[in-house]
């Protein structure tokens, strides 16, 4: 575990404490309402800018919220320079996801399965500047794909998800232009500083 405690992931858990405690719960309002709860301060910013310095050419995933009754998973991503991940699902979670520093374009592919393969179908594409986030609603059909568009400054994103989200399937292109989709382990590079991750 680092030692950062961050603003954002301390107002993140605080906001989604009030979330769960509600009856009824909406991803739009708890969309809507999470991106008056994130606060990104320059501390923040400072930070986790020895992370991004730390492996500047690597992908990493930092776990800062495993909720004790698995509602939800949060993580910090870090992204190096025109990174982009494959087309992937969310294993039928709910998922939202937020840019802090840098931009990504987010491509959305519904999954279509025939008796061969399984084939992902491209919807549209968003980008999303720093501030803005996008949720979705963790449907089987769901898979997109993200790329940190500057090809020279990384991106740092804040992510939440509906669940515990230990396996995803990336979608492979194959030599026949069809897709395999690989069960992948959801790898977490680190935690950050807060007592609820360790041992995740």
């Amino acid at each position: 575990m680092l030692p950062i405690d961050l603003d954002v992931t301390r107002s993140v858990r605080a906001y989604m404490a009030t979330c769960l405690s509600e009856p009824d719960f909406s991803l739009t309002r708890v969309h809507q309402g999470l991106r008056d709860a994130a606060w990104y301060s320059p501390k923040d910013r400072r930070a986790l800018r020895s992370l991004c310095d730390a492996r500047p050419k690597d992908f990493s995933r930092w776990l800062y919220e495993r909720e004790r009754d698995g509602h939800y998973t949060g993580l910090m991503m870090v992204w190096p320079a025109g990174y982009s991940t494959p087309i992937h699902d969310h294993a039928g979670l709910w998922g939202i996801e937020m840019v802090l520093q840098g931009s990504l374009i987010v491509e959305d592919y519904e999954v279509v399965a025939d008796s061969q393969s399984t084939l992902p179908r491209f919807v549209g594409s968003t980008v999303l500047e720093e501030g803005q986030s996008c949720a979705f609603a963790g449907t089987e059909g769901h898979a997109h794909r993200c790329t940190n568009v500057s090809a020279r400054r990384p991106a740092v994103t804040l992510h939440v998800y509906g669940g515990l989200l230990d396996t995803y399937r990336n979608f492979e292109a194959t030599h026949d232009g069809r897709y395999a989709a690989r069960s992948t382990i959801a790898r977490i590079d680190g935690a950050l500083g807060h007592e609820r991750a360790r041992g995740a």
